[in-house]
């Protein structure tokens, strides 16, 4: 697993793309990234082509993927919408 991106951090990202991004049926999207929570919020998802984040209650990380090239364009569009001015709205 790559340490940069903590609980947190996904967390984070996974709030932009609900603000930012487009609402499709009970997802959420923005480029290539998907964002989506259960019924109560407590577990939430974030996908990208064969990678899945699941973050849980109680700050538990879950992290799924099939070709590690997915999991590294993943983790380096995370990074980068991280280190974005439009990050801290």
């Amino acid at each position: 697993m790559d340490n940069r991106l903590t609980t947190k951090e996904f967390l984070r990202v996974f709030d932009y793309i609900c603000s930012h991004g487009d609402k499709m049926d009970n997802q959420y999207k923005l480029g290539e990234i998907q964002a989506s929570h259960d019924y109560d919020s407590y577990t939430c998802w974030l996908t990208f082509k064969d990678v899945t984040v699941t973050l849980m209650f109680h700050s538990s990380l879950k992290i799924e993927y099939g070709e590690t090239s997915n999991y590294a364009d993943f983790i380096g569009q995370c990074l980068s919408l991280a280190a974005s001015k439009s990050y801290s709205d």
